[in-house]
C-alpha cells in the first residue's frame, strides 16, 4: 500500500485546486523523476541489511541513496522520454534488489506509539508539501511528494519489530507498488490539463488495474 499514491494522490489534488492543472501536471512528472531515487533507496537498504546493519544505519544508507540520486537527476535534468524510461528501469532494478526476501509470513502488530508516528508523518508530509509548493515549484514538489518518507517510516518500524526481514518485505512491496504509481502519475501528467479533475478518476482506475495485475503476478510467482 505504501507504493500506491496514498500521499501523492491527495497532494496532487491539492496542487491542482490551488495552483491549476499545468502546475499539478508538471508536479506529476516531477514525481516520476523520483522513481529512480526510490529504487536507489531500495538498493541502499538491501546493501545495508546485507552487511548486518540495524534499522537506524539501514535507513541512513537508504535515505542517502535517495538524496544522492535526486541530486544526480537534478544535474542532468533528463527530458520527458528518458524520465519514463528511467522510471520503468528503476522498477526492474528495485525489484531485482528485493527478489530474495522470501515469502515467510510475518505477524502484523504495532504499538499505539508507532501508529501515531506513522499518521503524524503522513499528515505532516501532505501539509508541508502543499504549503511550500509555490516556493518549491512543480518539479521539486513532485520529487518531495513521493512515498519515500512514508515508506521510510514503515520500513524502519517493520525492521525494528521484525528484524531486517520485515524491512525488506516493506521495501519489496513498495517497489511492486511503484508499477501502479507509474500508471497513476502518467495519466495525471498526460490528461489533467485536458480533462481537469476527472483525470484523477482515470488515474486511480489505471493504478488499480496495475495493482491487480501485480498482485496476480506475485501470486503466480510464489506458487
Amino acid at each position: 500500500m505504501a507504493g500506491l499514491p496514498v500521499t501523492t494522490g491527495p497532494i496532487s489534488v491539492f496542487l491542482f485546486v490551488e495552483y491549476g492543472a499545468d502546475f499539478a501536471s508538471q508536479a506529476a512528472l516531477g514525481t516520476l523523476y523520483a522513481m529512480p531515487a526510490i529504487a536507489a533507496t531500495a538498493v541502499g537498504y538491501r546493501i545495508a541489511v546485507s552487511l548486518g546493519s540495524g534499522w537506524i544505519v539501514s535507513q541512513l544508507v537508504s535515505q542517502s541513496g535517495y538524496v544522492g540520486m535526486v541530486l544526480l537527476l537534478s544535474v542532468f535534468k533528463p527530458g520527458v522520454a528518458p524520465v519514463f524510461l528511467l522510471s520503468m528501469l528503476s522498477i526492474v532494478v528495485g525489484l531485482a534488489a528485493m527478489r530474495s526476501t522470501g515469502s515467510r509470513a510475518l505477524p502484523a502488530f504495532s504499538s499505539n506509539q508507532v501508529l501515531v508516528m506513522r499518521m503524524v508523518s503522513t499528515t505532516a508530509l501532505v501539509l508541508i508539501i502543499t504549503t511550500l509548493a509555490s516556493f518549491l515549484g512543480p518539479t521539486l514538489s513532485g520529487l518531495l511528494s513521493t512515498v519515500l518518507i512514508l515508506a521510510g517510516v514503515l520500513a524502519a518500524t517493520a525492521h525494528r519489530e521484525h528484524g531486517s526481514a520485515g524491512g525488506l518485505a516493506v521495501m519489496r512491496g513498495m517497489m511492486q507498488g511503484q508499477i501502479a504509481f507509474l500508471f497513476f502519475c502518467s495519466v495525471v501528467w498526460g490528461l489533467l490539463p485536458v480533462l481537469g479533475l476527472s483525470a484523477y478518476l482515470l488515474a486511480l482506475a489505471a493504478a488499480g488495474l496495475a495493482g491487480i495485475g501485480v498482485n496476480r503476478w506475485e501470486k503466480r510467482a510464489q506458487s
